[in-house]
């Protein structure tokens, strides 16, 4: 009996002593768990950041706008044209020989220079209006003699009164003249085949002789013009109110250039280019404007005789419409145009426009929310 009691507490506790480490266990086990949920909120912390609640939405100003504006718009029209020189003639021999030498194409030539040169004599040019036609000579009266003796003095030479009179005092500077004047025979007295009148320098375009070749009296030598810059147009009689006389145009020139030019003049006769069997009638009526470029103007090639270059020409105009930048239209998914407008609190909405009239960079623009002063999104 009394073994049996002794041992009773024994088993006692060795039955309780599990159970205790079981307690201890559990306490450590529910402790390493929530350590851990705290180490993966703070890692959740870290990589997303805390929860936030819904952003508010500012509206953001577009990079560049544009404010539609009432106005005049002009249309321009763009017209063919062709670069050349003012006026335009022939020169021809006045004598008998040998052409023994010409200016080359392109160059220009002004009172005092030389012409040509028929057998080593060279014919120089003066300045005037009506041609030579007879030998000068001491007692040779009339306007041509007047005309003569003002050339020769705006070449330097005088000592005589420009009239109508042909003097020995004449007779001398001519002398004068001739002596400074290589290949020139001095006698007093200037012919017909030794000078060749025109109303300023001309510039050579053409030869229709060669050097070496035998000439006569009326042989063509040389095709001249003006050395003044000309545009050519030949305008349909249907756009005839597009220039008139004194109007101001811009020229496009061929190397991308453009200069001010001005309208000189406008025919009164219309004419039709012949068709190719020569029978005309059969092309459009057209008028021939001229006009004269701006001396100061760059772009205007030199090296160019005649060239293709576009004139532009305003003209019919549409008043007090409203119109914006070209850049400012956008293509709606439904189709046509519309315009991105920016509201008075910064945001932007697509609206519909109806386009009218297209000038310099302007379009003409109607639609509910558009009027002077709509600020509208443009490319930047």
């Amino acid at each position: 009996m009394s073994t049996d009691t002794e041992l009773l507490p024994e088993e006692t506790d060795d039955a309780e002593r599990p159970r205790r480490r079981r307690g201890r266990g559990f306490v450590w086990l529910a402790a390493a768990l929530a350590t851990l949920a705290v180490l993966c909120a703070g890692a959740a912390v870290t990589v997303w950041g805390w929860p936030q609640g819904p952003k508010e939405e500012t509206p953001t100003a577009p990079a560049a706008t544009a404010t539609v504006e009432r106005t005049t718009l002009l249309r321009e029209e763009r017209l063919d044209g062709t670069l050349g020189y003012a006026g335009g003639g022939s020169f021809f021999s006045r004598s008998d020989g040998v052409l023994t030498w010409l200016p080359e194409e392109g160059t220009e030539r002004s009172a005092g220079q030389r012409v040509w040169e028929v057998d080593g004599r060279p014919v120089i040019l003066l300045r005037g209006d009506t041609p030579a036609y007879r030998t000068l000579e001491p007692g040779s009266k009339g306007p041509d003699v007047r005309q003569f003796e003002q050339a020769l003095a705006e070449l330097g030479y005088g000592g005589f009164t420009v009239d109508d009179e042909y003097t020995w005092l004449t007779a001398e500077a001519v002398k004068r003249w001739q002596r400074d004047t290589d290949g020139m025979e001095v006698t007093g007295t200037v012919g017909p085949d030794q000078i060749w009148y025109t109303s300023g320098p001309v510039r050579v375009t053409g030869h229709e002789a060669a050097v070496g070749e035998n000439v006569a009296p009326a042989t063509p030598l040389l095709t001249t013009a003006s050395t003044r810059r000309v545009v050519r147009v030949d305008l349909k009689v249907g756009d005839r109110d597009l220039l008139n006389e004194g109007d101001e145009v811009t020229v496009e020139m061929p190397g991308g250039g453009t200069v001010t030019g001005e309208v000189e003049s406008v025919a009164d006769v219309a004419k039709v280019e012949e068709d190719e069997a020569g029978t005309g009638g059969e092309g459009t009526p057209t008028v021939e404007v001229l006009v004269a470029l701006d001396e100061d103007g760059e772009g205007a090639e030199d090296f160019l005789d005649r060239a293709p270059v576009k004139i532009r020409a305003r003209g019919d105009s549409r008043e007090d419409v409203l119109a914006a930048p070209v850049g400012a239209l956008i293509a709606l998914s439904g189709g046509g145009y519309g315009m991105s407008v920016v509201g008075g609190d910064g945001t932007v909405r697509d609206v519909s426009v109806e386009t009218g009239w297209f000038s310099d960079g302007l379009v003409e623009v109607t639609g509910d929310g558009i009027d002077a002063g709509t600020e509208v999104v443009v490319p930047e």
